[in-house]
């Protein structure tokens, strides 16, 4: 072993003192032969010092071991991604989804052709949240998109293609209170204290019987609301019902508070005065009355002097018209001066009257029962009309009476008395110390 291992070493310091002036190539070929005889010796003592290993070729099974692999857990399947954005103004649904990180046609057509869950297109606005779930390679797994007060829209992608379904809201519930001051219009004052408009709307209808928001509000009239919201899932609050509210017009306080008992809810006074209207001061929300009920009007058409049996309430074209009470429907349709006429008749022999309308409800027909509130047509100028307006008439047994006179019915609620008045008394005392709380605060509160 020894003899050969001085004969390797010999021969390699021979080949590596050869004469300096061999070229480059010269010098790497005697560097290879040097390895390669050095690997030949190797080899050969290798053997050489190991007796009675077999030189029978010996079968080689590869272990692959992963080594990104965590040992105390098993290998994940592929995952899928949740991501929640806002739109924006200019996006398309197909935008937003490809810049969440989803590239999915088959998905959007879906959303196009099913009647549940195509609203999305058309409740699409800047700043409204969207959620989605999807696959590494784009597909969609699932949408969430909040629809109103109704719950949130859910698209999801199942094992049969994509399903749509609505989703109730959370059980988070919030109490929230706020008060305004009018300066220019209700709506304005709302804003700026941060109501959203649907309770705004539930505030016009819950005073409509005392108040004519068009021509009763003044500068520096006040109102308080505490309302109740639901949290979603994508932590907006939903707004819901009054639960107690004041309005303060031309001096006078008018309070309403929300209770429910096992005959279901109802708007009271806070000593348990039933308050809910017989008749609606209005069927327009917003209006103005540019002529009222007169035994002699000079006509803007006919140029004559005749009666006028009803008010004129003017207000722009396609303005809702609701029903003042519950009624069947006696009549839809034309007629003569009236253009587009609906007429309700009301128990105790009342009939109301709406004319100049520039369309109806929606499937609204003779004999249909409807509620109070319910909407039964739009602002127009058909007939003998020089201006879109409401004509509107208030009949007893068949006698037209001024809409506002004191002939007009206007409670309908039963007063609460004996245990009954205790049991509402004792439960919607906190809504108004609520009310009390916030009435003359600048801010709105949350609890």
């Amino acid at each position: 072993m020894n003899s050969l291992k001085q004969r390797a070493q010999a021969l390699k310091r021979w080949i590596l003192t050869q004469n300096a002036t061999i070229d480059a190539t010269d010098a790497r070929r005697s560097g290879q032969v040097a390895t390669l005889l050095m690997m030949l010796f190797g080899v050969a003592m290798a053997f050489g010092m190991t007796p009675g290993v077999s030189m029978q070729t010996v079968p080689l099974a590869p272990v692959i071991e992963d080594m990104t692999a965590d040992l105390g857990t098993a290998t994940p399947t592929p995952g899928t991604f949740i991501q929640q954005d806002q739109i924006r103004s200019g996006d398309t649904l197909a935008a937003l989804l490809f810049r969440m990180g989803v590239s999915d046609q088959a998905a959007l057509d879906f959303i196009a052709s099913d009647p549940k869950a195509r609203v999305i297109y058309q409740h699409m606005a800047p700043g409204k949240p969207i959620r989605v779930e999807h696959a590494a390679n784009g597909d969609l797994v699932s949408l969430h998109f909040p629809y109103g007060d109704k719950g949130t829209l859910v698209v999801s992608h199942t094992l049969s293609g994509f399903s749509s379904s609505l989703v109730g809201e959370g059980n988070l519930h919030r109490i929230i209170q706020a008060n305004g001051t009018i300066h220019s219009s209700l709506f304005a004052a709302a804003d700026s204290a941060g109501i959203p408009d649907s309770v705004t709307h539930q505030l016009t209808r819950l005073f409509s019987t005392d108040i004519d928001f068009h021509n009763d509000l003044r500068s520096g009239d006040t109102f308080s609301v505490v309302y109740e919201a639901t949290q979603n899932d994508f932590d907006q609050l939903v707004p819901g019902k009054i639960l107690a509210a004041e309005f303060v017009n031309k001096g006078v306080t008018i309070r309403r508070v929300y209770y429910e008992n096992a005959e279901g809810g109802d708007y009271y006074t806070p000593d348990g005065h039933g308050s809910k209207a017989s008749f609606l001061r209005s069927p327009i929300e917003f209006s103005r009355i540019t002529s009222g009920f007169s035994a002699a009007r000079f006509h803007p058409i006919l140029k004559t002097w005749r009666a006028h049996k009803g008010i004129d309430l003017a207000a722009p074209k396609g303005t809702p018209i609701v029903a003042v009470a519950n009624a069947t429907v006696t009549y839809a349709g034309w007629r003569n001066g009236y253009g587009n006429m609906i007429e309700l008749h009301h128990a105790n022999g009342i009939d109301t009257v709406y004319g100049h309308l520039s369309a109806f409800a929606g499937g609204l027909h003779s004999g249909e029962k409807i509620h109070q509130g319910d909407l039964i047509g739009y602002v127009g100028m058909t007939g003998w009309a020089t201006g879109p307006h409401l004509h509107y008439e208030f009949k007893i047994n068949g006698v037209q009476h001024d809409p506002l006179g004191p002939e007009v019915p206007r409670f309908a609620s039963t007063d609460l008395t004996g245990h009954a008045r205790t049991q509402f008394l004792s439960a919607t005392a906190p809504y108004l110390k609520q009310l009390d709380a916030v009435r003359g605060s600048a801010f709105a509160s949350f609890e």
